[in-house]
């Protein structure tokens, strides 16, 4: 609906400036989150919720994480470590 102005005519309604955040998946997921979350699983003390505080993880990303959407950057991550890796 437009508003009349008294000394310029019709003025233009203003735009609602209302942000947004946190929507979509995340822009980075490194592959020390991933293996970091994996590892975390493996022990049988800390709950999904820690994990998700601790990691400041949202929760379709841990879930996503732990169902094996990324386990392309979990072997990466293994790969890596593997290279480095000497007894010396």
């Amino acid at each position: 609906m437009k508003q009349f102005d008294l000394f310029g005519g019709f003025s233009k309604p203003a735009k609602s400036k209302v942000k947004v955040r946190n929507q979509g998946r995340p822009k980075t997921i490194t592959p020390e989150i991933v293996f970091e979350t994996k590892n975390l699983l493996s022990s049988k003390n800390i709950s999904n919720d820690e994990i998700m505080q601790k990691l400041n993880l949202s929760k379709s990303t841990f879930y996503r994480i732990k169902k094996g959407y990324y386990d392309d950057l979990f072997k990466k991550h293994v790969q890596l470590n593997i290279q480095n890796f000497s007894l010396t």
